[in-house]
């Protein structure tokens, strides 16, 4: 018996985790899986790795039991294709700013008549390179989880009407080019920086849609999930590789700091 995809779990009101996966490294992606979160979002958009590179993440990934998905370059109808065609268990497109971007992004993930997605089913790494065609559509309409990253005033505009679209599972808020958007970057504690987050939180859950974010200034994991997210994603590879290696090395000055006392105490 399959275990429940991560959109199932989403839906029968299961919070779950999950980190970035920015190195584009596989072992660096195994250890992170192997670290217990619920997922893992591999990152085109600002990672810098390629597709082949992805499908090399998701299988270190998926060999530790950790779902992978993807975050693409952009909402273009190909690069979307390109992405659904390797078999992630979702996407997230970023900066979705109006219905008819979220409307154009529902169709890039469907085949027609439906939408406009290219068809060769027969060569995909998602439908096993063709033994799973049928299975794979199945698991598209049920399980497959598609996420819009809300992180400008224009969406934020239109939020309710982008929340209504159906296809569209997620709303994911991208809260450092939402301040950009609205020409307070960084600037967290501003009224309107508040009112627009919460904005799409409120329209978001309204809708019945699933809420995510990641955490930042004050808006920590606890306050985000007591805030009604869904989805909280945290920690990227090459962050916490850096916290870490700064840590060590303060460690490590601080002992010959240490040391070095000692041998002049003791001189």
């Amino acid at each position: 018996m399959r275990s429940p995809s991560l959109k199932q779990k989403l839906k029968s009101g299961v919070r779950l985790n999950g980190c970035w996966i920015e190195t584009f490294n596989p072992i660096a992606a195994e250890i992170m899986a192997m670290s217990g979160y619920d997922t893992a979002m591999i990152d085109l958009e600002h990672g810098a790795g390629s597709v082949l590179d992805a499908i090399s993440m998701m299988q270190a990934l998926e060999s530790r039991d950790c779902p992978p998905m993807i975050r693409a370059t952009s909402a273009d109808c190909n690069t979307i294709k390109r992405v659904l065609d390797i078999g992630p268990m979702g996407i997230m497109v970023p900066n979705v700013r109006n219905t008819e971007e979220a409307q154009a992004v529902v169709s890039a993930c469907r085949y027609g008549p439906e939408g406009i997605r290219g068809a060769a089913p027969v060569l995909l790494r998602a439908t096993n390179y063709g033994k799973d065609i049928a299975r794979y559509q199945e698991w598209m309409e049920n399980d497959f989880l598609l996420i819009a990253q809300i992180e400008s005033k224009e969406a934020v505009n239109q939020i309710e009407e982008i929340a209504a679209i159906d296809g569209i599972d997620m709303l994911f808020i991208g809260p450092i080019d939402l301040s950009a958007s609205l020409g307070q970057l960084g600037q967290f504690e501003s009224k309107a920086f508040i009112e627009a987050f919460e904005k799409i939180e409120s329209a978001t859950l309204a809708a019945g849609k699933l809420l995510g974010a990641i955490p930042f200034a004050d808006w920590n994991a606890e306050r985000l999930y007591e805030n009604g997210h869904h989805l909280v994603l945290s920690g990227a590879d090459s962050i916490l590789l850096r916290e870490a290696a700064e840590k060590d090395v303060a460690n490590l000055n601080d002992a010959l700091v240490e040391a070095n006392r000692k041998k002049l105490t003791l001189g």
